[in-house]
């Protein structure tokens, strides 16, 4: 026996309810809300709802980041709520990050109905594909009618923007709702053309309640893209064929899904397998052989001047982060490349590939791995001159790392602590399971020089979408909340410089209020450091003027007055510190002051060793 379908106040609350219903049918498990008037009746359907996590953020800005951190952890696509006018204007930075990085978000926009437009009526913007290109998919949605057949059209598109912003191209997707008034859950007398009749759910009960077995009203199975059987063929035949083959993992948080079958590849071709740090490969340390993590000072070295280039490169993920590697990367014209990616873009902003594979990494890396064991009868292969290379590059490199930190610190025991210590001393410090997002500019090309390689895992997140330093903070409170809620006891941090901690001071309220087991590391070298690395350092005027944030003010005044802070100037204290947090992981915040002077000339000081240091390992090349 069919039940009977519920009574509703009025339109509005029905259309609201539906469409989240639907969302939480499709697998939505948070929202983000903003307060507003005209997008009262999401807000309250999303509060009624108890499978929702409904988090109230009164900044568009740092919700839509904390969103953006909350689907980072949970693979997931999580909700934005704001109401009409300037409120989505806020979101559009962390929706270019998600559309770069292929991050799930549901945006849903409230908004004055049509004939409010063009009226002169308050807080009426034009909403219509507002984030343009940046978001996979833009709907105007219908304004609510107490049909059956609109309520229909409702549920299925709100199925079909959780497919769309789940992939096989995932990014955000952006539904823009019109809403009249009365917008709270107010009863309308019968007859009122936004009342709801009594008879509306009797002659299509699904269309008003949802399918029977709580099953999404409109099902798309995930489609995964995989290479048709001759491509598969011609990539293993060329893979068998190369003598000196390199596999680069580059930044991508999908990493962790493929990392087992891009080890199994790689040890069948008896190939290097250099993994940034952002890859989501490093956190599979506890394989038999981890990849090589010290690509910055391999390609630093002249291994490859007496080694000979790469005849067929692999690339998973962004394209190289360290400049070194970078350089490399262009200098191998006449070198196979092959990008596997699913996303539309290629990673080659140096137009030198000749493979795009766009296909599921995973499945294709199996598909590889199971062509190369039935060709060459193997289960893997031998140790081979150039893979030892690697191997010997890389634990040369390590040795060369820990030993001039060491001499550093002997020759100038008063010298200021040094970012390269700091990224050292979380690499050795920060216990099995911690959670780091890592800032960009240099914070994240320092991690992959000077971290070094860890033997407990640790998940490194980050936004390399568009390589913004905005919303940092914010996204970190996303990612704690995610893993909160799904009951990690490790700790998460935020390694960001002073520059990047200006562009998002007010997340650090929010921190505080939501009181989670989370240090904010802040880098405080007076900024700017990346730019010292850069041309403009030569023309010291303007590059002091408006690069740099020099002696302008305390970061540690905009901290909120409760907020626990802690300031680091030796190893000592920053260890310290460290441990304590570990001990004691409230939200907390840690100042690590540095001398960025000093900093640029032990990074120089470093690269030069380890390249030293690799290049005495060869006494000739390869045979």
């Amino acid at each position: 026996m069919t039940p009977s379908p519920p009574s509703w106040p009025n339109i509005n609350t029905l259309w609201a309810h539906a469409l989240v219903d639907e969302l939480v049918r499709c697998g939505l498990k948070h929202v983000c809300i903003s307060p507003g008037s005209r997008s009262t009746p999401l807000v309250v359907a999303f509060a009624n709802h108890p499978d929702i996590e409904d988090i109230s953020i009164i900044d568009e800005r740092q919700a839509a980041f904390v969103a953006l951190g909350l689907s980072l952890a949970s693979q997931k696509p999580v909700a934005l709520v704001c109401t009409s006018g300037t409120a989505a204007a806020h979101y559009y930075p962390a929706i270019c990050e998600a559309s770069s990085s292929g991050v799930p978000l549901i945006v849903l926009t409230a908004d004055r109905p049509p004939n409010l437009h063009d009226a002169g009526a308050p807080q009426a913007l034009d909403q219509t594909r507002f984030f343009g290109t940046h978001v996979r998919w833009f709907h105007q949605v219908a304004e609510p009618e107490p049909t059956a057949e609109k309520l229909r059209y409702l549920r299925a598109l709100a199925c079909r923007a959780f497919q769309r912003a789940s992939g096989p191209n995932a990014g955000p997707v952006h539904l823009n709702l019109p809403f009249r008034k009365p917008l709270e859950p107010t009863a309308l007398p019968e007859g009122h053309r936004d009342a709801v009749p009594p008879t509306l759910g009797t002659g299509d009960p699904m269309a008003m309640m949802g399918r029977p077995d709580n099953k999404p009203y409109l099902q798309t199975p995930p489609t995964h893209a995989v290479l048709d059987e001759s491509t598969l063929d011609t990539i293993a035949d060329l893979l068998a064929n190369a003598e000196r083959p390199l596999i680069l993992a580059g930044a991508d948080h999908r990493g962790n899904t493929y990392a087992t079958a891009l080890f199994e590849l790689a040890q069948r071709l008896g190939a290097p397998l250099i993994a940034e740090p952002t890859s989501g490969v490093t956190r599979h340390a506890e394989l038999q052989k981890p990849p090589l993590h010290f690509g910055d000072a391999v390609f630093g070295s002249s291994l490859l001047a007496r080694c000979g280039q790469p005849d067929l490169v692999l690339r998973t993920g962004k394209a190289p982060l360290s400049w070194a590697a970078a350089r490399a990367v262009r200098s191998w014209a006449h070198t196979t490349t092959i990008l596997l990616s699913p996303d539309v873009a290629p990673p080659d902003p140096d137009h030198l590939a000749g493979w795009h594979l766009r296909a599921n990494p995973r499945e294709t890396l199996q598909a590889l791995s199971r062509r190369l064991s039935l060709a060459t009868e193997r289960n893997s292969a031998p140790e081979s001159p150039w893979l030892n290379a690697f191997q010997m590059a890389e634990a040369r490199a390590e040795d060369s790392l820990r030993a001039s930190l060491e001499r550093f610190r002997l020759a100038q025991p008063d010298a200021p602590l040094t970012a390269p210590e700091i990224w050292n001393s979380l690499g050795e410090l920060l216990p099995e399971g911690s959670a780091l997002m890592i800032s960009n500019s240099m914070p994240i090309r320092d991690v992959d020089a000077f971290m070094g390689r860890r033997r407990a895992p640790l998940q490194i997140f980050f936004n390399r979408g568009v390589n913004g330093i905005d919303g940092i903070v914010a996204t970190g409170l996303g990612l704690a909340l995610a893993r909160r809620e799904a009951g990690h006891q490790a700790p998460t941090i935020i390694a960001l410089g002073d520059v990047a901690l200006r562009h998002d001071l007010s997340a650090l309220a929010l921190a505080r209020e939501l009181d989670l087991p989370l240090l904010v590391l802040v880098l405080d070298n007076e900024g700017g450091a990346i730019f010292d690395e850069l041309p403009i350092a030569d023309f010291p005027d303007v590059h002091t003027r408006h690069f740099l944030t020099s002696a302008r003010a305390d970061i540690t005044r905009s901290a909120p007055s409760t907020t626990r802070l802690h300031e680091a100037t030796s190893p000592q204290t920053l260890a310290s510190a460290l441990k304590a947090f570990t001990h004691d992981p409230g939200f907390q915040v840690l100042v690590a002051r540095s001398n960025r002077e000093v900093d640029r000339d032990l990074r120089a000081a470093l690269r030069a060793d380890a390249a030293t240091l690799i290049d005495h390992g060869f006494q000739g090349d390869l045979p």
